[in-house]
């Protein structure tokens, strides 16, 4: 074979063959993990240790950015046009997948098309709380004094799609009353607006709670679970006191760019699995409050369908 046809050769397969060919193995750069809320809250905790984890299983910084607003959306528009190469991760939450797209008309995202969902990291129920001087002794004398007079009691969140959010939206259906929503961009924000009484009453996620409840900087209502939480196993739920179903809270995954190559993403879900055995994520993690989940991406992928479904369902008023 003479020099030129082999250079002609070269240059085919050059073309031939995809850039991931080409490339080392991945990850060969840090990773960005992008949290679509501020910095305190239970989204971002489980992130950042997760990163910690990730950073050992792939030999690569996984560096956590908050990016709050809009109820996670912000983040996931940016994330969404990023390239799908594995280097730009996205914290979702079942409010961003199945809520958001209800509450606003328009969205910087497509939850059923831009993603592909690599592996759930757990499932934290909230619990409802106000501040420690609050005047209301009880869930059944806030919801009594809502009743009275439309918008009297006023509750913090993380924004509107937000897991906070998705609680108080459940128990004013499942009450009956309304209440003037407050929103903020962080889960601190919102806690520290229900301690100064600028806001009559959260939902903090199980895994945030402890702390404050133990300091007396909230007094606890009930928990948004089926059953009583191990670590807070003093607080009722709120079917104990109220007698209606009220369950919800945070559901958190990782998820990449649509058509982000299937070996990257095969590579992601095995390393957060093994993360979530670690014992960081069992002592910082499950041991605290939230619910290990199953990690396969099929179980994601369901569950997101699930979400939406259940979400369609509970949310029918006009967006805004």
């Amino acid at each position: 074979m003479n020099k030129g046809l082999r250079r002609c050769m070269a240059a085919v397969l050059g073309v031939m063959l995809p850039a991931a060919a080409w490339a080392g193995p991945y990850p060969d750069q840090p990773i960005r993990l992008i949290v679509p809320f501020g910095a305190g809250g239970v989204t971002d905790a489980t992130a950042r240790v997760f990163a910690e984890g990730l950073t050992r299983e792939l030999g690569q910084p996984v560096v956590v950015e908050n990016r709050g607003g809009a109820g996670g959306s912000i983040a996931a528009g940016a994330v969404a046009k990023s390239p799908a190469d594995g280097y730009t991760l996205l914290v979702i939450t079942n409010g961003m997948v199945a809520v958001n797209p209800l509450i606003y008309k328009k969205l910087p995202y497509d939850p059923k098309q831009d993603f592909t969902y690599v592996a759930m990291l757990a499932n934290t129920p909230t619990v409802l709380a106000v501040g420690a001087d609050s005047p209301y002794a009880s869930l059944p004398e806030i919801i009594k004094a809502a009743s009275i007079q439309a918008d009297k009691i006023a509750f913090s969140t993380a924004g509107e799609g937000s897991d906070n959010y998705q609680v108080l939206e459940l128990l004013q259906q499942a009450t009956g009353v309304r209440m003037l929503h407050v929103p903020y961009k962080s889960g601190s924000e919102s806690m520290t607006a229900v301690m100064s009484r600028n806001t009559d009453l959260t939902a903090v996620s199980a895994v945030t709670a402890v702390g404050f409840v133990e300091a007396k900087q909230i007094r606890p209502y009930a928990v948004t679970s089926s059953r009583r939480l191990a670590n807070l196993p003093d607080i009722p739920t709120v079917k104990e006191v109220l007698g209606k179903d009220v369950e919800g809270g945070s559901l958190s995954g990782i998820a990449v760019p649509k058509g982000t190559p299937a070996d990257v993403v095969a590579r992601l879900n095995t390393a957060i699995a093994a993360v979530a055995k670690s014992p960081s994520v069992q002592d910082k993690i499950y041991a605290r409050g939230s619910e290990p989940v199953d990690g396969s991406q099929a179980a994601f992928e369901q569950r997101v369908v699930a979400e939406q479904k259940k979400w369609a369902g509970i949310l029918s008023r006009p967006a805004q």
